[in-house]
C-alpha cells in the first residue's frame, strides 16, 4: 500500500528509516544517526528485538535502512516535539495499532460474520480514539512539564546577547551612565549581566528559562546602571 506508515513484518507490525525520515521532514542520514544513537543508549539485547538492520536499492545501489517495532519507534522519535512531529507520531500511533489488530486477526482460525466484523471494526475505532485522546492528554501535560524546565536555545541566547550590546553601546555613547564610576564599557557589560542573571537567580545567562525569554529581554531593553559605586566587574 503507498504511504504506509506501519507494515506487517513476520506478523510483526513494523514501519522503517524510510518512512520515518519522509514523513518527519528530515534527512535519512540523521534519522540513522538517531537510530544509531538509542541502539547504543538501549543495549544489545533490545536493539535486537526491536531493530532489524536491511538495505534498500536505488539506481542498481544497495543502501542501509532499519525496520522498527513500535517500541523501537517510540524511543528515537521521542525527542521530535514540534507541533507536526506530535501529530505524525500520533498517525505512526494509529496506524501500529491497526496493524497490530490485524496480524491478530488474520492469525484467528475462525472467521468473524459480516456483524462480528462491523462491531470489532466498530470497538477498535473507539478504541483508537480513546488511545488518541489518551495520548493527546499526556503529550501536553508533557510539553508543559518540559516548558517548565528549557532553557533558551541557541538562537535566544544570540538575540540576548546581541540586545545586551545594543543597550550597554546605547547608555555608554549616550552618556546615560557615570563613566566616573565605571571607567570603561566593559564594567557596564558586567553591571548589566550580574544584575539580569540576579534577577533570574542563574549563575549563567544560559540557564535562563525559555518562558522567561521575553520578560528577561523587557528586562534588558530597559535596565539602566546603578550610581552608587557598587557594581563591578
Amino acid at each position: 500500500m503507498e504511504n504506509q506508515l506501519v507494515f506487517n513484518k513476520e506478523n510483526i507490525a513494523v514501519t522503517d528509516s524510510l518512512i520515518i525520515a519522509e514523513t518527519f521532514d528530515k534527512q535519512h542520514k540523521d534519522v540513522l544517526r538517531d537510530i544509531r544513537i538509542q541502539m547504543d543508549y538501549a543495549g544489545e539485547e533490545f536493539s535486537q528485538r526491536n531493530f532489524a538492520p536491511s538495505n534498500y536499492e536505488v539506481r542498481g545501489k544497495q543502501y542501509p535502512k532499519y525496520d522498527l517495532t513500535e517500541e523501537a519507534f517510540t524511543l528515537v522519535v521521542f525527542g521530535y516535539n514540534t507541533k507536526e512531529a506530535v501529530q505524525t507520531k500520533i498517525k505512526f500511533i494509529q496506524e501500529f495499532k491497526r496493524m497490530k489488530e490485524y496480524i491478530q486477526n488474520q492469525q484467528q482460525p475462525k472467521a468473524m460474520n459480516a456483524k462480528e466484523s462491523i462491531l470489532a471494526n466498530m470497538k477498535l475505532t473507539i478504541q483508537l480514539n480513546e488511545d488518541v485522546d489518551g495520548m493527546k492528554e499526556d503529550i501536553k501535560q508533557l510539553r508543559h512539564d518540559m516548558d517548565k524546565k528549557l532553557t533558551l536555545d541557541y538562537s535566544q541566547q544570540q538575540a540576548m546577547r546581541n540586545a545586551v550590546n545594543k543597550r550597554v553601546h546605547k547608555l555608554w555613547n549616550e552618556d546615560m551612565v557615570d563613566k566616573k564610576v565605571y571607567e570603561t564599557m566593559r564594567r557596564v557589560y558586567a553591571a548589566l549581566w550580574k544584575n539580569l542573571k540576579d534577577a533570574y537567580r542563574v549563575n549563567a545567562y544560559s540557564n535562563i528559562l525559555q518562558k522567561d525569554f521575553e520578560e528577561a529581554m523587557s528586562f534588558i531593553e530597559g535596565w539602566r546602571p546603578i550610581f552608587n559605586g557598587s557594581q563591578s566587574a
